[in-house]
Formats: structure tokens, sequence, C-alpha cells
């Protein structure tokens, strides 16, 4: 393996994690060597050249657990990670260690590679201390919850560049200030053109006679899969022609079946397994709306779906449920917005929906693609990139001088 300049840490599955590739992909302007250390899938190889980067594989999956579970797993993957960067010679003069959360943790990894000159990046794809609070909401929960705020502000504190996910969660850290200047930058979710083309006009052709609708993604309980079944079930009871696609796995997928089983609708209700990112624009084009069905919670109401994001950039009309980070972004002519949980109200906003002309639909669909139109990827890689020319512009002098500190005295 070559010596590597940039290094990312990503509990995941890379290039699968759609932030974490085009984040690489767009690094790679800057000539330097990348290499990536995330999870091992199945059938997957320990070490991989993809498109000019360096995948390192390690063990270790994400089970979704209890707390056993997370600290486990998580710890397992940030000890592997700590040891590649610190004895792997490939490693031994990285640059720019760039951590992308959870576990905010992580970054304990990185810092061998710190000890040596180089810049930390801290990439807050989640807020730690209110991901805990809403996983474990009980008694148990609230130590583990300050123990994660605390080491939210360790992270950003030895951090040179610390990146979120959208403005409410930057409007949060800044309530929680670290004692220092930090440097901080947004990149949003939005979807990338490299994966899902660019943006097409809104279809104003004839809305068919049934209610398509369809959610992408993982299936947990947070992201309200179950409402969006139950929604689809008071709809039909009102005389509607719903259905429901449901393309995904996750933890929730065998209950979910079961839920529109004991509903009767077995026939209206479709799962289908996940496939190719090339192939999905067009598979959630044949839908009427896709549908955002997240739960509102302590965590929720700060984050910024990334298939509702998709389903804008597709001009694909949203039907989605309403949080406070949502109505942030996209206002209320643009979506068809209900109350997040609620299946009666969503049932509802199915039946105005199923009443709305093909042209309101484009043009709900056109008024969110312009209100997140200042998010596009091709504008905020920009950012991205400045922020590295200045973190490698910089970290010569610092390393020079640690270098230097560690001669002996003549």
């Amino acid at each position: 393996m070559q010596p590597i300049e940039i290094l990312h840490l990503a509990y995941t599955y890379f290039p699968a994690d759609t932030r974490v590739k085009r984040e690489v992909e767009a690094l790679q302007a800057t000539g330097r060597r990348l290499a990536v250390i995330a999870l091992r899938g199945p059938n997957e190889r320990p070490i991989e050249r993809w498109n000019g980067v360096t995948i390192v594989r390690v063990p270790g999956r994400k089970s979704r657990g209890g707390v056993g579970s997370y600290v486990g797993e998580y710890g397992a993957f940030v000890l592997r990670c700590r040891r590649l960067v610190a004895r792997h010679a490939a490693f031994s003069h990285v640059r720019i260690v760039h951590v992308h959360t959870l576990p905010d943790f992580l970054l304990w990894a990185a810092l061998p590679a710190h000890d040596r000159g180089a810049r930390l990046v801290f990439d807050m794809h989640e807020i730690f201390p209110e991901f805990v609070r809403s996983k474990f909401p009980g008694t148990l929960g609230r130590p583990i919850a300050a123990l994660a705020q605390r080491i939210e502000q360790w992270a950003r504190d030895r951090a040179d560049l610390t990146i979120t996910v959208n403005q409410p969660i930057e409007q949060l850290l800044v309530s929680r200030p670290i004692g220092r200047p930090e440097h901080r930058i947004v990149l949003h979710n939005t979807a990338d053109p490299a994966d899902f083309g660019n943006p097409a006009a809104p279809s104003h052709g004839s809305p068919p006679s049934s209610v398509d609708l369809i959610y992408h993604g993982t299936l947990t309980f947070l992201y309200g899969l179950d409402v969006a079944i139950r929604g689809i079930g008071v709809a039909r009871k009102h005389g509607l022609n719903a259905h429901l696609t449901i393309l995904g796995d996750g933890p929730e997928r065998g209950a979910l079946r079961g839920l529109a089983a004991q509903l009767g609708l077995a026939d209206h209700v479709s799962f289908e397994v996940p496939i190719r990112q090339r192939d999905l624009p067009a598979r959630l084009r044949r839908c009427g709306a896709g549908v955002v069905p997240t739960r509102l919670d302590g965590m929720t109401r700060y984050s910024l779906s990334t298939k509702l994001l998709e389903y804008v950039h597709l001009g694909i009309p949203v039907l989605a449920a309403r949080l406070p980070s949502y109505e942030r972004y996209l206002p209320n002519d643009a979506v068809w917005y209900w109350a997040a949980g609620d299946p009666e109200d969503l049932a509802r906003v199915i039946r105005e929906f199923a009443g709305t002309s093909a042209g309101e639909r484009a043009r709900r669909a056109q008024l969110a693609r312009d209100a997140i139109a200042p998010l596009a990827w091709t504008l905020e890689r920009r950012q991205l990139l400045d922020a590295y020319r200045r973190l490698l512009a910089s970290d010569s002098d610092r390393t020079h001088a640690i270098r230097s500190a560690a001669l002996p005295s003549p």
C-alpha cells in the first residue's frame, strides 16, 4: 500500500454510504493519496482499490441493538482503527484524518496521526447526545447522554475542522460552545448528481387513478414505517386506491410485513429489497410521491432526511411528517405535511394529494427544488475543498514544529 495523505475513518460500509463516498470523490481534486477505513461487508475484500482510493475494511457490523451491542461494536471498530493509524506504515505520514460519526469517540483513533502532525476533521453525520437520548430514553439514558455530550465537546475541541449536516444542528452547536474559536462548515446531504443525475423538470402529466407512494431506506422504528402502513389502511377505508412500496432493509422488516398482513394490506403494501444505486432514481420516479414518515423526537427535530432531499432532487412530490427541521427548509406549499406519528392525518394528506391536479403536483415539486437549490452538492463541494486547501496549507508548519520539538538538543 502506498503512503496515504488523507485518511477517512467511517463506521459504515464504503462506497455504499453516499455521504462518505461523495466527500472522498470530491477530495480526489486535491491530488492527494486517499484511503478509507470502513466496515467489511459480506463478500468484501479486506483491502481494495476503488476509483483510485484505497479501502481498508475491518471486521464489524451494525446491529442496532441495546447499550451493550452499541458499546461493543463501536469499541471494537475504534480499537481496530486506532491500531491501524498508530502502526501501519502506509498511515505514518497522513496529513489529514477525516472522522465520520457516529460514534464521536472514533476521533480517539485518529490521535496517533494527530501527534505526528496530522490535522483532524470531525464530520458529524448525527448529533451524539440527542442520538443517545432518543435511543435510550429511560433512566439509563440520562447518564449516557451526559457522557455523550462530554465526548462531543472533547472531539470538537481537538478537531481543526468540524462539519455538520444542516443548519438546525449548526445552531445547536452554537449553543454548546467549546471555549475556543471553532472552524465549522455545513455540508447538507443533498443528492449528488453523479448518483442521481441532474434535476429534470417535474412531470405535468395526468395524475394516475391510484396513489402510489414509495419509501426507500433503512427500516427502523424511528423512521415510522408502521405509521405509513396504518395511514394506507385508513386511506383505503375512505375508498382511496392507495399503495405503498417499501424499498429497503433493516431490523423492522419482519414486523412491518406482519403489520401489513394483520391489517389486510398485504396486496397494498409491497416490500422490495435494496437495489444498486444506479438503478434507484428510475425506480423512485415510477411512483407518484415519496413518503417520509419519520417520528418526531429529541434527535429527529434536528434531522433533515436524506431520502426527502433525494425525492426533491428527482422532482418527485413529497408527503412528509411535519418536523421542525423539514419546515425550516421546505415551506408548506412545497410539500404535503402531516402530523408526525398520526396515521389518520397521513390518510387526510393522501386524500388531499389524490385530489390534486398534475400541474399542482409539479408546481409544489418545483417549489421544493427551488428551496433547496442553494444547498446543491455542486456548490457545497467547493466549501469542502476550500477548507481542505486551508488545512493542507497550514499543516506543514505544524508538522515541522512537532518534529523539531522531538529532536534532541545540540
